[in-house]
């Protein structure tokens, strides 16, 4: 008998353990703090728009994390901030703006667990993201003054396009191109273009493209470049006054960048495919999506003459407001008769386009 009760008491102990309810993120006893762990998680992630003078609400002291803490938690399971834009484990990317699965589990344990302080002497320097100007050794760059732009009070998005004349340095190549952001309250991102050629791209954590050292971008003989700039109005007009930054390289040490672009079909609704056969091999170091508010995913998938595939990119919702260029950790090899393909979801007639910047020899011919 005593035998019947003490399985009956342990198969009813284990019962309560299994219809106990178990929540994805119950606080955990663990000792992370904000002076240690967290700051500087939002000092690589956070602060380069949420900054002392930055695109948005000031997240860069402890009160103010503290006082938002409910809407962050709320953004960051949502995975609406910092932007998830494009799916992570299909392509790998510098200056990814999301947050890795370590970083997101340590800021929500932090959030559910009280939001402890911790101690003072384990802040680190303050920085200031939102301005950040990179020098690299080398020539000066040659800096050419955009046209001041005034961006109305409130608009969600207001983009403008700007061409300036590059003057003496028509027809050199450029190595290194930098945008210094002259308000960064509505300065939300920029690209820029020597003709029709993309040569790089500005956004508050992405300050400075350069392609590898082997290659670089040719300007025109007239040396135009069209800067595109992305800007959110605030709760006053505002003006703008940004500086466009061009380094230049020895024409003869340095390959040609190209162009290839992958444009799906015109569809009304549904789904648009596209694809491209590269003729010649080709490095990809960089790409970018065209930017249209109907198309509301996008995947770039290259299959290889030995059939292996992989993803280069995936946006599974593609946001229209952040002027989106994705610089690849390490360049991509396409060989001959490679397959580059495009799927995309329209909600509205649209052309969903992909443009990959390659790496060729000077006699390389396009695809």
């Amino acid at each position: 008998m005593r035998i019947l009760v003490a399985a009956a008491a342990g198969l009813l102990l284990l019962l309560a353990v299994i219809a106990t309810p178990v929540r994805a993120h119950d606080p955990v006893d663990i000792n992370v703090s904000y002076n240690k762990e967290v700051i500087r998680i939002l000092q690589r992630k956070c602060e380069p728009c949420h900054g002392s003078g930055g695109l948005s609400v000031p997240l860069a002291a402890y009160p103010d994390v503290r006082a938002w803490g409910r809407a962050i938690r709320e953004e960051i399971v949502e995975r609406r901030m910092p932007p998830a834009i494009v799916a992570r484990g299909y392509g790998q990317y510098e200056s990814d703006p999301s947050l890795n699965a370590r970083e997101m589990e340590t800021l929500l344990v932090w959030l559910d667990g009280g939001m402890p302080r911790g101690d003072q002497a384990d802040l680190p320097p303050v920085i200031d993201a939102s301005h950040a100007h990179h020098h690299s050794p080398g020539p000066a760059p040659a800096t050419i003054a955009l046209p001041p732009q005034t961006v109305p009070a409130g608009e969600h998005l207001v983009v403008r396009r700007v061409t300036v004349r590059a003057g003496a340095a028509a027809g050199k190549t450029i190595a290194r191109v930098q945008l210094l952001p002259g308000n960064s309250r509505v300065l939300r991102g920029a690209r820029v273009f020597a003709g029709n050629q993309w040569i790089g791209s500005w956004l508050p954590w992405q300050h400075v493209m350069a392609p590898p050292t082997t290659h670089a971008f040719q300007l025109p003989a007239r040396g135009d470049v069209t800067v595109e700039l992305y800007y959110r109005g605030a709760d006053a007009p505002q003006v703008d006054a940004s500086t466009l930054e061009l380094t230049f390289a020895a024409a003869e040490a340095r390959g040609r960048l190209g162009d290839i672009v992958v444009e799906a079909a015109t569809v009304k609704t549904g789904a648009a495919r596209g694809s491209v056969q590269i003729k010649q091999p080709a490095s990809v170091w960089a790409l970018y999506p065209a930017l249209d508010s109907s198309v509301t995913s996008m995947e770039l998938r290259v299959e290889r003459p030995d059939e292996s595939t992989e993803v280069l990119m995936w946006i599974p919702q593609l946001r229209a407001e952040w002027p989106l260029s994705l610089v690849m950790r390490e360049p991509v090899e396409l060989p001959a008769g490679s397959v580059v393909s495009l799927v995309a979801e329209s909600a509205g007639a649209s052309a969903p386009r992909v443009t990959l910047s390659v790496m060729r020899s000077p006699t390389t011919p396009r695809p």
